[in-house]
C-alpha cells in the first residue's frame, strides 16, 4: 500500500499567509475603486434639491410643486455670455405667455459654486425678468443636481485664475408633480419656446 506524502507544515503556513495577504490587498483595491468611482447617471431625470436664493432663503424642488419648472443651468461667469442671452429669452417667453406664465417657475441654477454667492446673483439678475428665480449652492449641491438632472458640468479656463461655465444647451421642463417632461434646445427662439409651452400647459 502506497503511503501518502505529508505536506510540510511550513508550506501550509506559507500558503495561508499568501491567501490572507492577497485577500486583504484585493479588499483594499476594491474599496479604493469604489470610493474613487463617481456616482453614475440614473435613467430618471430630476430629483430633490436644496439651493439658496439671492435673498438667502433655502429653496427646494418642493417649493415649486404645482407649477411647471422651466430650468436653465449656467452661471454669471458664462462662456460667450450665452447665459445672459438665454435669460433674456426666458424673460420674453414669460411675457409672451401672458396669464399662463403664472403656471411656470422659470429657474436659473448657477453651477459656479465658488463665485456665484447669493449677493452676486442678486446683482447679476437685476437686468432680467423679475419672475426668473436664480439659485446657487455649494460644490456638493451643484454636483448632485448635475447628476440628478443629467446636466454635464463643463468649465473653460479663461485666465490663469478664472474659469467660465460652459452652459447646458437645453432647457429642462418638469411638470407640476415634479416629474421630467422634456428637454428643449436653447437654440429655439422665444416665440418657438412660448408656442411649445402654450401647447402643453393648460
Amino acid at each position: 500500500m502506497t503511503q501518502q506524502k505529508k505536506i510540510p507544515f511550513w508550506l501550509i503556513i506559507t500558503v495561508a499567509i499568501f491567501i490572507a495577504l492577497g485577500g486583504g490587498a484585493f479588499g483594499i483595491f476594491y474599496t479604493k475603486k469604489t470610493i474613487q468611482t463617481p456616482p453614475q447617471q440614473t435613467e430618471t431625470i430630476g430629483g430633490g434639491f436644496q439651493l439658496i436664493s439671492p435673498s438667502g432663503n433655502v429653496v427646494s424642488n418642493g417649493t415649486f410643486r404645482g407649477r411647471w419648472m422651466l430650468m436653465y443651468f449656467g452661471a454669471s461667469r458664462c462662456l460667450h455670455d450665452v447665459c445672459s442671452q438665454n435669460l433674456n429669452k426666458i424673460g420674453k417667453v414669460m411675457e409672451l405667455l401672458g396669464k399662463k406664465s403664472s403656471k411656470i417657475a422659470p429657474i436659473f441654477i448657477s453651477f459656479d459654486s465658488e463665485y456665484d454667492t447669493p449677493e452676486r446673483l442678486m446683482f447679476y439678475m437685476k437686468p432680467f425678468n423679475s419672475k426668473i428665480i436664480a439659485l446657487s449652492g455649494g460644490e456638493l449641491a451643484v454636483r448632485d443636481i448635475s447628476i440628478l438632472y443629467h446636466v454635464p458640468f463643463k468649465t473653460v479656463q479663461a485666465t490663469e485664475k478664472t474659469k467660465l461655465i460652459d452652459p447646458f444647451d437645453q432647457f429642462i421642463l418638469m411638470n407640476p408633480t415634479g416629474q421630467y417632461d422634456r428637454s428643449i434646445s436653447t437654440n429655439e427662439s422665444a416665440e418657438q419656446l412660448a408656442e411649445t409651452l402654450n401647447t402643453i400647459i393648460q
